[in-house]
């Protein structure tokens, strides 16, 4: 998923009934655990272009009131660290420099690209951080999706590529091999701001889960861990449930047409694009004259980073080819959503269960 242009609405409750959290575009729900569901809190905030919310269960409206701001001020420092859209921030700062020469940058930001650079080594190019420009041509990042000249087209492939970007750990220094490459982490910053967050409630005991966009969500806390279920609703009708999943000590992240997407001469173009297609007519990112068509992908992985950027990849990927490349996943498991002319097809890799509902005279399957 692409960062947006972020913005800051500021801290507010939630209107809405807290025990019940409407998502998109993966789970259509969160159930909290009866422990809880009578002291739980819940916080919303508008951030990295997405909106977090954090539930929590804490001792008394103070204890819950701090912890609210200082999750929230991470979340805020960590968009500022890592959006393209700033132009104060490191991100900013490496994309106009690095192809310079090698550019020092700060831990966080180097473990965070090293992190990104090894999803995209083990998912053959799949998932990439330096797709930026593929994704302006189509129009996503501006939102106004189109199809693009094919010498556009070229132009911008020729900038996108994660080899390019080398990394030197004993001088903690980024430079880029290609001059025109541009960073953008919005597949990857999310889930880590998630686990960010998680980890600070953590440290003071409180139980919790926060989740970004209804995307990318992760819980902590023995009631959380083992009761709260989360729903994948249907991509085609988010009124229907595929399946309910307990996170457990796991996050979840979904990724889907749904977000970003337009119909063009009866293909579904995604924003969600191949970065190393060739031929945009046959990308595996739903540009495809094939019957079958990725529509949503969720992913449980250890860390809400590493779901959020196997989701992205195990989306482009599809289920034959990514579920060889969870090979290298052992604690992760995926579920695939296609449509195709039977209906909607569930394919699970690791899926916990085989449960999950089958639309129409779609079918279903388990490895």
């Amino acid at each position: 998923m692409q960062m947006d242009d972020a913005f800051r609405d500021g801290a507010g409750k939630r209107s809405a009934d807290p025990r019940r959290h409407e998502a998109f575009p993966g789970p259509g729900g969160v159930n909290a655990p009866v422990a809880v569901a009578d002291t739980l809190r819940a916080r919303s905030h508008r951030a990295m272009g997405t909106e977090f919310a954090v539930y929590l269960d804490a001792a008394d409206d103070a204890q819950a009131q701090a912890c609210f701001d200082i999750v929230l001020d991470e979340i805020d420092r960590l968009e500022l660290t890592f959006s393209r859209f700033h132009s104060s921030s490191e991100l900013s700062r490496l994309n106009r420099h690095a192809a310079e020469g090698p550019v020092v940058t700060d831990p966080e930001v180097f473990q965070l690209l090293a992190s990104a650079l090894d999803v995209s080594e083990k998912t053959g190019g799949a998932f990439d951080i330096t797709v930026g420009q593929l994704t302006r041509s189509w129009g996503f990042a501006e939102r106004q999706p189109r199809i693009p000249e094919a010498r556009e087209l070229a132009a911008a492939r020729e900038q996108v590529g994660w080899r390019n970007v080398k990394l030197d750990a004993a001088w903690r220094t980024v430079l880029f091999a290609r001059p025109g490459l541009q960073l953008d982490l919005g597949a990857i910053a999310k889930g880590y701001a998630v686990d960010r967050a998680i980890e600070m409630l953590r440290s003071v005991g409180v139980s919790a889960l926060v989740d970004a966009g209804s995307s990318s969500m992760a819980a902590t806390g023995e009631a959380f861990v083992s009761g709260w279920k989360v729903s994948i609703a249907s991509p085609v009708d988010r009124a229907l449930t595929i399946c309910e999943v307990e996170l457990g000590k796991r996050a979840l992240s979904t990724s889907g047409v749904r977000e970003q997407s337009f119909v063009h001469d009866g293909r579904t173009y995604s924003h969600l694009l191949d970065p190393r297609d060739t031929d945009p007519l046959d990308s595996a990112t739903g540009a495809q004259a094939t019957a079958r068509q990725v529509l949503q992908v969720t992913v449980l992985a250890p860390s809400s980073m590493l779901a959020d950027a196997l989701s992205t990849a195990m989306f482009v990927l599809g289920y034959e080819h990514g579920s060889a490349a969870l090979a290298q996943f052992t604690d992760c498991s995926a579920l695939w959503i296609y449509s195709g002319a039977d209906g909607i097809t569930c394919l699970g890799h690791r899926w916990p269960g085989d449960d999950f509902l089958s639309l129409n005279t779609a079918t279903h399957g388990q490895t």
